[in-house]
């Protein structure tokens, strides 16, 4: 019986199939339970004879050849045809998996009933959101705000939903064919299932390869399918909260954040007109003003400045904003034999390019960082009263050799320091424990160095950096298990275990505790 259909469509790849190819054969999944489908999407490299003389020597390598269609929707649809697993499972020609990924996303399936299995995926070269992947979860509904945030198709699907539901992927050359199949799994599936301690999934950018959020494209045709992506929305909603929830992903992140934000001014002046020129009449056709008190304020001023129309202004906050980067330090870090707890303090803006905010009365107001900014926004547009006491800090570990990263539990507290001036400063006090035995979703971490690194957010500011020890990234290193240690240094001897246990957050408390009443029973 064939549990799992891999489908891969296949377009002059060359050697980066390599990995792949590799990984697949090597799964310990049993090759008969197990079916590879490659539909070769009219390659014109040696891919086609290497495929075939796969297929020659492996029973369960399947091998289709297509006229080159131009995008990989029909070669998927033709390879989800073509299946005979309980589950199907989309890879892409160069990236990899897991030697145990479809074993354990298959089991998971089952014991869960689950419809759709999402993977923890490691990005080379590309963000992957952390929230996706704090924790394990299993049997969830259709949670918007935490699954819109990873719409690829590398995810494990139930062939019957596919099938009785009839979901397909659009065909020929468009973009966003992979939002408008995932979404509307995510709406057939009763039950979705995420495993997040160990990865998955390797999501891989190539130098040469084509990437819609940086390089140049047909910006009136993109928002033409990203439309068609909200349509599909108002189709399977009612108007209400959860319909606006779901509008809002699109809106934040495929309009709002390319008409401004850090990578604007990476791009070609005549290409930051025409996406302008395409968002601008979506955004007033589609999304009311009422949509933009759901916005962090960055996200405000930038959705008023599209709907004023004024294209120079964005370009200033961009400038702004790129220049934008926050102060860490650590206050305190207590390390016994088996974790650590990091005390760490952050504001966001330096002496290059301050974030300042004026308090008058009970009512406080950004202060823009240059006369023409603050002709731009009127100072009704720029209040921040009751914003700045939602600063956060994510801390995360990245992993230097493998690129995969973990979300820690972190607490952060929020003082206001307010100076006689009237100026105020958010000031973020973090306290992050790392346990190695609990540290990865609640699993053990695996060994490795491992830099940590802080996400600060301040009024809808958001830098990512490592947090620095001594002019350098801090890095801890797991060398068994259960064991942690600051930078390459060797072990180091036991101390302030006991100190440090007894101030860790009661969320990494339980999971140390299970974690070793697992052990325990293991062993």
């Amino acid at each position: 019986m064939t549990k799992v259909s891999v489908i891969v469509p296949v377009y002059n790849p060359g050697s980066d199939i390599d990995d792949l190819l590799e990984s697949l054969l090597g799964q310990t999944l049993p090759a008969g339970e197990l079916e590879l489908i490659f539909v070769d999407d009219g390659s014109t490299d040696g891919t086609p004879a290497r495929l075939d003389e796969l297929a020659a020597h492996h029973e369960h390598v399947r091998v289709q050849h297509i006229p080159n269609s131009g995008w990989p929707g029909k070669p998927r649809n033709l390879g989800i045809d073509m299946a005979t697993g309980d589950y199907v499972f989309l890879a892409d020609n160069d990236d990899w998996l897991e030697r145990d990924a479809l074993e354990r996303l298959h089991a998971t399936a089952v014991q869960d009933r689950a419809d759709i299995v999402l993977g923890k995926v490691v990005g080379h070269g590309k963000r992957v959101p952390l929230r996706i992947f704090e924790a394990n979860r299993h049997a969830i509904a259709f949670d918007a705000d935490l699954l819109l945030g990873l719409l690829t198709p590398a995810k494990l699907f139930r062939r019957r939903m596919l099938d009785e539901r009839g979901l397909r992927f659009p065909e020929g050359r468009r973009r966003l064919e992979d939002h408008v199949f995932v979404v509307g799994a995510y709406f057939a599936a009763e039950r979705i299932s995420i495993l997040a301690d160990r990865p998955v999934y390797h999501w891989m950018r190539r130098e040469d390869q084509d990437n819609a959020s940086y390089s140049r494209f047909d910006a009136h045709g993109y928002f033409d399918n990203v439309r068609e992506v909200l349509d599909l929305v108002e189709a399977n909603t009612t108007p209400g909260p959860l319909r606006d929830e779901l509008l809002m992903h699109w809106y934040r992140g495929k309009m709002l954040g390319r008409v401004g934000g850090r990578d604007f001014l990476w791009r070609d002046e005549d290409f930051r007109r025409e996406l302008f020129d395409a968002i601008r009449p979506l955004a007033l056709e589609r999304f009311g003003e009422r949509f933009d008190e759901g916005l962090p304020f960055n996200l405000r001023l930038r959705a008023k400045l599209l709907r004023c129309g004024d294209f120079h202004a964005l370009g200033r906050m961009s400038r702004y904003e790129r220049r934008l980067e926050p102060v860490v330090r650590i206050r305190e870090m207590l390390l016994g034999g088996t974790h650590m707890v990091l005390r760490l303090e952050s504001w966001m803006g330096t002496d290059d390019a301050k974030l300042r905010f004026l308090r008058r009365d009970d009512r406080t107001f950004w202060v823009p960082p240059t006369d023409n900014l603050a002709q731009a926004i009127p100072e009704k547009d720029r209040e921040v009263t009751g914003e700045l006491r939602r600063a956060d800090a994510d801390v995360f570990l990245h992993n230097v050799e493998d690129g995969s990263e973990y979300l820690l539990p972190a607490r952060t507290r929020v003082r206001l320091n307010v100076r006689e001036s009237g100026l105020v400063r958010p000031l973020l006090q973090t306290s992050v424990p790392i346990a190695p035995t609990a540290a990865a979703a609640g699993g053990p971490l695996p060994p490795g160095r491992w830099e940590v690194h802080i996400a600060v957010t301040v009024a809808g500011f958001r830098t990512i950096v490592p947090v620095p020890r001594r002019g350098e990234p801090l890095v801890v290193t797991t060398y068994a298990p259960g064991k942690i240690a600051l930078g390459d240094s060797a072990p180091p001897p036991p101390r302030a275990a006991v100190r440090a246990y007894r101030r860790l957050p009661w969320p990494a408390v339980a999971g140390l505790k299970r974690a070793r009443a697992v052990a325990g029973r293991s062993g």
